[in-house]
C-alpha cells in the first residue's frame, strides 16, 4: 500500500507464526501451535476485509511423514477456511505452502531418536508432504478461492536468494 498508494489498497497481516489449519503439534514443539479456527471467527467478526490470503502448510504437516490422515487433515483445513470465507462473501487467493529449503540452509543432523519436528525434519518432507499439499491447493475447486498461486517453485528455484538464516523462513526477497 506505500509503493502504490492510488490503489487505496490496506493490507492487515494477521498471520500467526507456527499457526495451523491442520490443528495437529510434533512432540518437540515448545507448546501446541496455534490452531487458526480458534481465532478466525473473533477476528473475522471484527475486522471487514474484501479478500484473503491464505498461505499455510509448511507448519501443517508437523516436518513428519506423509499419510493420507495428514492430507485430509489439510484438506479440510483448507475447506473450512473456504467455508468461512463463503459466509462472509470474502474472495480468497490460495497460496502454496513454501519450500523447506533444506539445501540452502541444511539443519544440524538430529540423533537417531530425535522425533521428527521443525527441528529435525523427516528427510522426503518437501517432496512428500509438501508437494502434496501444494497438488492439494493448486487444485481446490472452491467458489471463494479465487486464485491458486504457486509460490513454492520460484521460492524453491531461488531459495539461494531467498532463505538466509533458516529453512522455514524466506527472507525479505523471498516474501
Amino acid at each position: 500500500d506505500r509503493e502504490h498508494p492510488e490503489l487505496n489498497v490496506k493490507f492487515l497481516n494477521y498471520g500467526k507464526s507456527s499457526e495451523t489449519v491442520t490443528g495437529l503439534t510434533e512432540k518437540d514443539h515448545p507448546g501446541p501451535r496455534p490452531y487458526l479456527f480458534e481465532r478466525l471467527d473473533k477476528f473475522l467478526d471484527e475486522t471487514p476485509i474484501e479478500v484473503a490470503i491464505f498461505c499455510y502448510g509448511i507448519n501443517d504437516g508437523i516436518y513428519g511423514k506423509p499419510s493420507e490422515e495428514l492430507f485430509n487433515s489439510f484438506k479440510i483445513g483448507v475447506y473450512s477456511f473456504l467455508e468461512k470465507m463463503r459466509q462472509r462473501n470474502i474472495g480468497t487467493l490460495l497460496l502454496t505452502p513454501p519450500p523447506l529449503a533444506l539445501n540452502t540452509v541444511p539443519l544440524k543432523k538430529a540423533d537417531s531418536q530425535t522425533p521428527y519436528g521443525y527441528k529435525n525434519p523427516y528427510p522426503k518432507y518437501d517432496k512428500e508432504v509438501l508437494q502434496e499439499f501444494k497438488r492439494i491447493i493448486l487444485e481446490m475447486q472452491h467458489p471463494f478461492a479465487k486464485a491458486e498461486i504457486d509460490i513454492y517453485t520460484p521460492l524453491f528455484e531461488n531459495q539461494k536468494d531467498c532463505y538466509d538464516n533458516d529453512p522455514i523462513h524466506p527472507n525479505q526477497k523471498g516474501h
